[in-house]
């Protein structure tokens, strides 16, 4: 079945009201969903509210449908800066995080997308756990079977730095306008 963004918005409302995190009716409404140019949304795509977004930080909940993945991707160094730091706290579900390493679980990557996800080490976090990605650190992030809510911390953030290695993938097209 090919899903939409919009036949999939339902969804990413009823995890975010699973998650019990406040929300303004505006801040909803703002509820971007992205496929990384894929056209593969019900398995690699996400559902981002930014909360803050300034100069230096970026808060935001990250929203996966369950078994979703956002695709590997590094944050590079750029303009004297040694690149993206991003933390992760699980608000619902579980969201099992990805990086460079020896992989010592089951990883369920998306079909056919083997070369493009590289990053093996599993970290899983539950409910209230919470990880840091250092910078300049392959990455990926997918939502256990039932989803996952999560707020997401980060240093400067200009998403047209990041690196995607599916040279299908046309990147994270998320305006870089300062929310506050």
């Amino acid at each position: 079945m090919n899903y939409t963004k919009e036949s999939l918005l339902p969804l990413y409302l009823d995890l975010i009201q699973k998650a019990n995190f406040p929300l303004t009716d505006e801040e909803l409404k703002s509820l971007v969903v992205n496929d990384f140019g894929l056209d593969n949304l019900r398995e690699e795509g996400f559902g981002l509210i930014d909360l803050l977004r300034s100069e230096r930080v970026r808060v935001n909940l990250v929203v996966l449908l369950p078994n979703q993945s956002l695709p590997e991707h590094l944050h590079p160094a750029y303009e004297n800066e040694k690149g993206k730091e991003e933390t992760i706290r699980v608000l619902y579900g579980t969201t099992r995080v990805f990086i460079e390493g020896e992989p010592d679980t089951e990883i369920n990557i998306p079909k056919g997308k083997e070369r493009w996800y590289t990053a093996l080490k599993r970290i899983d976090l539950k409910v209230g756990e919470q990880f840091t990605v250092p910078a300049q650190v392959k990455h990926w992030f997918q939502a256990g079977e039932t989803g996952s809510v999560n707020i997401a911390f980060q240093n400067r953030v200009n998403e047209s730095h990041n690196v995607f290695y599916d040279p299908a993938s046309d990147g994270c097209k998320i305006s870089n306008e300062n929310k506050y």
